[in-house]
Parts: C-alpha cells; structure tokens; sequence
C-alpha cells in the first residue's frame, strides 16, 4: 500500500455503466459483480471501445455503479447509462494486495482525512487496475471525496 495523500486538484471521470440499490444484507461484491456482469455482457455484445478498467462508484442512497470508460460514443440502444464523477478534493490511496485486505487502505485513509480535520462525503470511488492472478498484484485505487 502507497501512503494516502490528500489533493486538492480536480479529477473528473465521465463513465458508463449500471447500477443499482445495495441490498445491506449482503456484501457488497455480490452487488458489485452482478453490475460488471451487465457491463461487460453488453460491452461485448455491441463491441464497444473501451479502457478496461473498472470503476465502482458508491453514492448516496445506498446506490452503487459501476462502469467503465469508453474510448468511442456510446449508441442510444445501450442499457449503459452515463455517470460523471468529479472530485475536487480528496483523500487518495493505492492497494496493492488482494481485494480482502482493501480495509487496510480505507483505514489508512480515514485515519489521515480524520487528523487532517477533513470531512468525508459521497461519492466514493474504486478504480480497479488490470487483473493478475496473483493477487499480491492487484492495485485498487481509492478516491474519498472530501467536503
């Protein structure tokens, strides 16, 4: 894990995806994996020019997105809906590890946005670098919106 910073600079990224209300009886992947199952099925089927990683937005309501960025303009046939995200300041951190000890890096985050004397709010965001099987590989990237 690379030590969380705060930045103040805007990021914006302007994604297309689904979503839909977690249900907090269960964990948040089976929620997360059943959106990305509808991402790529339609990705695949319209042959869709895209970046390949994978974006989860968590947002108020209890809603969750997620989606990718496309490379070409998406047709009006799509059950892809747009969804920009824009961060002006936050919290950033990088995981490197298995997606199981993500919690080390939001602790980390939340103790640096705490001692900062910043205040979180939503959208949160989870960017997801290109898959390894070994899972020590996997980088998740943490953007914590601060308000």
């Amino acid at each position: 894990m690379m030590e969380p910073v705060i930045r103040k600079e805007r990021k914006a990224f302007t994604l297309f995806g689904c979503s839909k209300a977690h249900d907090p009886g269960k964990p948040y992947s089976e929620t997360i994996f059943e959106l990305f199952d509808q991402v790529w099925r339609e990705v695949r089927s319209k042959e869709l020019s895209h970046r390949g990683i994978n974006h989860v937005v968590y947002d108020q309501g209890n809603l969750v997105f997620a989606g990718i960025e496309l490379m070409t303009p998406l047709k009006e046939d799509s059950i892809l809906k747009k969804k920009d995200v824009v961060f002006e300041k936050y919290a950033y951190g990088k995981h490197i590890g298995p997606y199981s000890e993500l919690d080390t890096t939001y602790q980390s985050i939340r103790a640096l946005v705490q001692a900062a004397g910043e205040q979180h709010g939503l959208p949160l965001m989870e960017m997801y670098g290109h898959w390894h099987e070994d899972e020590s590989k996997l980088e998740t990237e943490i953007f914590y919106n601060l308000i």
